[in-house]
């Protein structure tokens, strides 16, 4: 796994306990990038209007960046480093990860349960998946330990 530096601590608190390190690299310099988080998602600004309740004209990706739009970004970046760290910050794995159906998920992908405002029930399905994960990987070191 990569040990790339955590988010920044002042950010932390609107993800704690569940921050991801940012192992795709959509943070510089302490603050995040939100044109490369939208990329990544592959979410328009119209997208991003709908999800901050802003005015299409008012998304825009440099300090002037609605407050909303920004906070869902970074919501978003944490999401897509949980699911970075499983797929060992393969950039191109997580794109595909939010662009293809999921039936564990409705048969939707993540990027339209993002698009329908669900990132709370995305990050929810993130976390239970990786405690799924974490526990059948300590199931499989037990078992091993006792041969």
């Amino acid at each position: 796994m990569n040990t790339a530096a955590r988010m920044p601590s002042e950010r932390r608190s609107q993800f704690a306990p569940h921050i991801a390190s940012d192992v795709l690299g959509l943070w510089r310099a302490g603050e995040p990038d939100y044109k490369k988080i939208a990329d990544l998602v592959q979410l328009s600004k119209k997208d991003l209007s709908k999800l901050g309740g802003v005015s299409l004209a008012s998304v825009r990706f440099d300090q002037s960046i609605p407050q909303a739009v920004a906070e869902r970004l970074r919501e978003i970046a944490n999401i897509a480093n949980l699911v970075g760290e499983f797929f060992e910050g393969d950039v191109h794995k997580v794109g595909l990860w939010f662009e293809l159906a999921n039936p564990q998920l409705g048969g939707v992908s993540p990027r339209t349960m993002i698009r329908a405002g669900r990132y709370k029930r995305l990050l929810n399905f993130v976390l239970e998946a990786r405690a799924a994960e974490e526990a059948a990987t300590g199931a499989k070191t037990a078992a091993r330990e006792k041969k």
